[in-house]
């Protein structure tokens, strides 16, 4: 049975690399064999907004890549509706959701990561 990652994000695509570190950590665990979940909170939920399929932007590709190889991610409702960002702003794929899917997640995680800074 494959164990379980959970990774919190709460940085934005710009202010560090914390949100391009997550998902290179999520998809290489991936790669390894574990099924992978991704938390998007407070300001992490900018990597979502669908303005930022740029040139240079290479943690929307990485999070597009990511859904592809089959790693959940969600993203905090009250984060989202708090800054404005609607569901028809996003990439599609992941769910608007709160808190009670988290704490599964993390009840259910054999590993928690935080990039959170």
């Amino acid at each position: 049975m494959a164990k379980t990652l959970t990774i919190l994000l709460n940085r934005g695509p710009v202010s560090s690399e914390y949100a391009d570190m997550a998902f290179k950590t999520a998809l290489k665990a991936r790669e390894k064999g574990y099924n992978v979940n991704i938390w998007i909170h407070i300001d992490g939920v900018w990597v979502a907004h669908l303005n930022r399929n740029k040139p240079n932007d290479i943690t929307g590709k990485r999070l597009r890549e990511a859904l592809t190889k089959g790693i959940q991610i969600k993203l905090c409702i009250r984060c989202t509706e708090s800054r404005d960002l609607l569901a028809n702003e996003i990439i599609p794929g992941m769910p608007i959701v709160g808190l009670p899917d988290l704490f599964q997640w993390l009840k259910d995680s054999d590993k928690v990561l935080t990039f959170t800074g």
